[in-house]
């Protein structure tokens, strides 16, 4: 009979939220806490479980786990139903949701539990209709409960991410403000499931011999990186801070990206003398940080550009700001295919009438990510032996500042030009962002080229190659000659 084990899956198991997510490393038994939830209530003659994954060959592999276990339990796999069914008369399904619309196919159900393997596999749409529309009991004696288990990464990473780890504290209860339901993610990692480890004790360096991206994912569980990631070394850890008083001997400026019924951007930065930038302040015009619409993520809360200036204004409160920098569409009078009438009010005159004045940005786009990534990288400080003595930010943001980390964590690379980011998602803070990094390019630093053949070259390769070895669990020798 299964037990979970002492820590994570016994944490996860007593949970009694509406709605619990298991997420993070592989190999923690987080599928087999969705396999075993499900029974809690089989003993209930009108008791109703789901379990789904994806498509229908990934629901047959959590099925041949389902025949392991529920069996004990008396379960009678019925295949053309799709469905276990137990001695009380009570069911547990085994189901799949491929396509968008395959949702439709659960309506008119009804389940008291429903449990999502791999939930960033499916849709928001589809984990919002099924876990909220479809969980109901009128068996006052079966409580609802949604639960699932994924891994970072796959198309769903960011609705998941930000349903469950940027606003739920591990470990702890959280409740939407706006539905008052209740939810909780619970983090695990390999060393959760020691079974895993007596039986595959190779499987950690199987996990740490994966590229830096899959292995950030799957060993450490870690959501600020997935496949498609514009800037994958932003980092809340690395590029994070909290807020302090900014000295007012730094330069301080302002940057736009204009919108009206796409939401407006605007970013308080300030340098101080080491030329490290902060993002000290943030104005995001859309309807979900101004009025807290969940679906308003990308719709503007559509201000005059004069209404804006004042925001502006009695938001920095005096204070000196040494310049001010906007995207070149607000000073455009009228758009190209309007050249032949009369010229009208420009929105950078609304501004001006409001005293807040713009210089234009550079809007080079691929020049401009790449002064993202070099702001984003971090200043490395080499001692004489070529080793790394440390290394620290270029940039840090303020923690408190919820569309810049949502928005720019979450940034996807354009699939037809792998150049430049894909312009059909919420890219604002991210063209506000870039126009401040080209107004304030990292300078390149003299790179020290050192000669193959020599000493040093041999004495730095090694160290390299000792780095390496350690990491992949393989000899030094072998590591050497890969370099």
């Amino acid at each position: 009979m299964w037990k979970p084990h002492v820590g994570f899956q016994e944490a996860f198991a007593e949970r009694s939220e509406f709605e619990a997510m298991a997420g993070g490393a592989a190999g923690p038994g987080k599928t087999d806490l969705l396999i075993a939830g499900a029974t809690r209530h089989i003993e209930h003659p009108k008791y109703h479980g789901l379990l789904l994954r994806r498509t229908f060959p990934r629901a047959v592999e959590i099925l041949d786990r389902c025949k392991e276990v529920y069996p004990k339990f008396g379960g009678e796999w019925k295949g053309k139903d799709k469905r276990f069914v137990f001695p009380s008369g009570s069911k547990i399904t085994i189901g799949h949701c491929q396509h968008e619309d395959s949702k439709r196919d659960y309506h008119g159900k009804e389940f008291q539990y429903i449990g999502f393997d791999e939930l960033t596999e499916f849709t928001k749409s589809q984990y919002e209709f099924i876990a909220l529309s479809r969980a109901r009991s009128t068996v006052p004696e079966i409580p609802i409960a949604i639960r699932s288990a994924t891994n970072p990464g796959n198309k769903g990473h960011a609705w998941v991410k930000e349903r469950f780890v940027d606003v739920c504290t591990p470990g702890k209860r959280y409740i939407d403000p706006t539905t008052g339901l209740s939810r909780i993610f619970i983090p695990g990692l390999l060393s959760d499931n020691p079974t895993l480890y007596e039986n595959d004790p190779d499987y950690v360096s199987r996990l740490m011999s994966l590229p830096d991206l899959e292995r950030d994912r799957l060993l450490y569980g870690i959501w600020d990186a997935f496949e498609g990631q514009a800037f994958r070394e932003l980092s809340t850890k690395t590029h994070g801070c909290e807020p302090f008083d900014i000295p007012p001997e730094w330069t301080k400026f302002c940057v736009l990206d204009w919108g009206y019924a796409k939401p407006f951007s605007v970013g308080w930065y300030a340098m101080d003398y080491d030329d490290v930038l902060y993002r000290y302040r943030e104005w995001y015009g859309s309807t979900k940080e101004e009025k807290g619409k969940e679906d308003g993520a990308n719709t503007g809360i559509r201000m005059q550009a004069w209404e804006v200036g004042k925001g502006i204004l009695e938001r920095e409160n005096g204070e000196k700001i040494n310049f001010r920098t906007a995207d070149t569409s607000i000073f455009d009078a009228r758009p190209s295919f309007r050249r032949k009438e009369s010229r009208g009010v420009t929105i950078a005159e609304d501004f001006g009438n409001e005293g807040v004045y713009f210089n234009k940005a550079d809007r080079d786009r691929i020049q401009g990510r790449h002064q993202v990534h070099k702001r984003l990288k971090l200043d490395e400080e080499i001692d004489d032996d070529g080793e790394v003595k440390s290394e620290s930010p270029q940039f840090q943001a303020f923690n408190n500042q919820p569309a810049f980390w949502r928005t720019m964590l979450n940034l996807v690379e354009d699939e037809k030009n792998p150049e430049d980011i894909d312009t059909k998602q919420e890219d604002h803070v991210y063209d506000e962002f870039r126009y401040m990094c080209m107004s304030r390019p990292v300078a390149p630093k003299k790179v020290v080229r050192i000669q193959p053949g020599t000493v040093r070259y041999e004495i730095d390769k090694l160290k390299r190659a000792k780095r390496r070895a350690k990491m992949l669990g393989i000899s030094v020798a072998e590591a050497y000659r890969r370099r």
